[in-house]
């Protein structure tokens, strides 16, 4: 299961970035998690309205006081399988909502949600990005947070059709139109200091995850990728989580330390 990948420690705030499976992520995770703790899933960005299933619960409010007062009664009166919640702000569209407050799950009472799954950033359906100033949105008090990569990425060309904001990430990284996307470079790219990562608070711990190794004869690439990452050092990082959510699929490479 992709929550033993991952190890969360509760209670935690975890924040997603990136590209190539966010929502996914978070929603295969909030089923893993259903009927053993409530979970809240918001997004301080703006998302599409997830697929309902049982036991989920969305809510969208304004006010982001009275919006925590209403998810901490629910969370008093309902059983935890009953409790997985998606949480945001009303969007201007019916199917385009809009995301709380960064200081909004220090609202929350952490006795009653262990495990709050912050959505961060967005790509558009895009396995890689770089953000662009003002992203990405991360929740306050988090204690992991997990930049998410699309294994697809790998062997295509570096461009507008592979990487999201390239036209902002072209000049101010200095990145090269038709360069090769190799492990060692996705990985430079996902863990750059001005990256997706860029605004991380320290003692945060960065847990990467590789989607969309969706066949056996891509295991040996993300495992690959997932070492490039392992020894970037741009940021400390002592976990890669690889998979595929398409095949509920997941591995894990960890950082070698003698």
């Amino acid at each position: 299961m992709f929550k033993e990948q991952f190890g969360f420690e509760l209670p935690a705030v975890v924040n997603f970035v990136g590209g190539g499976g966010k929502t996914g992520l978070i929603l295969t995770l909030l089923h893993e998690y259903s009927g053993a703790i409530p979970v809240v899933y918001t997004t301080t960005t703006r998302i599409h309205p997830p697929d309902p299933f049982p036991g989920m619960m969305m809510l969208a409010c304004d006010d982001m006081e009275m919006l925590a007062l209403i998810v901490d009664q629910i969370g008093r009166m309902q059983r935890p399988d009953q409790c997985n919640l998606v949480v945001t702000r009303r969007g201007l569209r019916p199917d385009l909502l809009q995301g709380v407050s960064p200081a909004f799950a220090a609202r929350l009472d952490g006795d009653l949600y262990p495990l709050i799954l912050n959505e961060a950033d967005g790509a558009r359906s895009m396995s890689l990005k770089m953000p662009r100033d003002g992203e990405p949105v991360l929740m306050e008090g988090a204690r992991y947070l997990v930049p998410v990569i699309g294994l697809d990425c790998i062997g295509q060309l570096l461009g507008p059709e592979s990487l999201f904001r390239w036209e902002m990430a072209e000049a101010r990284f200095s990145l090269k139109a038709g360069e090769i996307i190799t492990p060692e470079l996705a990985a430079r790219l996902l863990l750059h200091p001005q990256g997706v990562c860029k605004d991380c608070p320290p003692g945060v711990r960065i847990i990467p995850f590789i989607n969309k190794a969706d066949t056996p004869a891509s295991d040996a690439q993300a495992s690959e990728l997932a070492r490039a990452l392992l020894t970037c050092g741009t940021f400390r990082v002592e976990r890669v989580v690889w998979g595929s959510l398409h095949s509920s699929k997941a591995a894990s490479e960890i950082a070698y330390t003698q």
